[in-house]
């Protein structure tokens, strides 16, 4: 993380947007928080150091009832820090006329192997009601943790039918979210892969980031043009 922020920082990039699993204020590693310590902490410092804003979604691992705390600002970003923004679901605002819209959530697959309240959260999934405040009104850009049903991905393991299920949900909703809005741009993560693909039947391209550490998890966004390149911090 910290050599993709300082490189960023270093050629000229202002806005870092996640697309989710960033896991600030996790119970076990950030008990204290706000005191100084641990990865949160460390991340507010870092970008205050570096001048960087730094924007995110809810993926499944992250701690939701912490983010839904947060008090908002005027903007409606939930706020850990002046730089470190949480983006509730549903939430609309406006990079130099380009149009970005958040719907973060995901179904953990993984879930039997963790402890409710504690490794995954009930509200982690993307509910009919998310898709509802996102609206109907469209968007240039959607950042959203789990990839709309329409592009194919590779799942990671063999999924028992009642959790393939449960993750296409989420998934059915955020096709929902898409046709509604008809972005130009969809960003993505959750499956682990990098992988682009046109929404069947719109001009909507979405692009699959690949997990931290690997290559393809990291793309800049002209907002003049919306081009989209894979970014390699160097």
């Amino acid at each position: 993380m910290r050599q993709a922020l300082t490189c960023a920082a270093r050629d000229g990039y202002k806005v870092i947007v996640h697309v989710g699993d960033l896991k600030v204020l996790w119970y076990d590693e950030y008990p204290d928080y706000p005191e100084p310590g641990g990865f949160t902490a460390e991340l507010a410092r870092l970008l205050e150091e570096l001048g960087l804003a730094f924007i995110f979604v809810d993926g499944n691992h992250d701690v939701h009832p912490k983010l839904r705390a947060l008090l908002l600002n005027m903007d409606g970003f939930g706020v850990i820090s002046d730089r470190l923004l949480y983006a509730p679901r549903g939430h609309r605002w406006n990079f130099g006329g380009v149009r970005f819209g958040a719907l973060g959530g995901a179904y953990s697959i993984d879930r039997y192997r963790g402890t409710e309240g504690r490794d995954w959260f009930l509200e982690e999934t993307t509910v009919p009601s998310d898709v509802g405040l996102l609206g109907t009104e469209p968007l240039d850009v959607l950042i959203t943790h789990d990839v709309p049903a329409g592009i194919d991905v590779e799942t990671m393991f063999d999924l028992p039918e009642a959790l393939e299920r449960e993750s296409y949900i989420v998934r059915s909703l955020l096709r929902d979210a898409v046709r509604n809005t008809e972005p130009k741009l969809v960003f993505s993560g959750h499956w682990h892969q990098r992988r682009t693909g046109l929404m069947p039947g719109l001009e909507t391209r979405v692009h699959v980031l690949d997990k931290e550490y690997k290559a393809g998890n990291l793309v800049s966004l002209d907002l003049d043009s919306l081009t989209v390149e894979d970014y390699k911090p160097v």
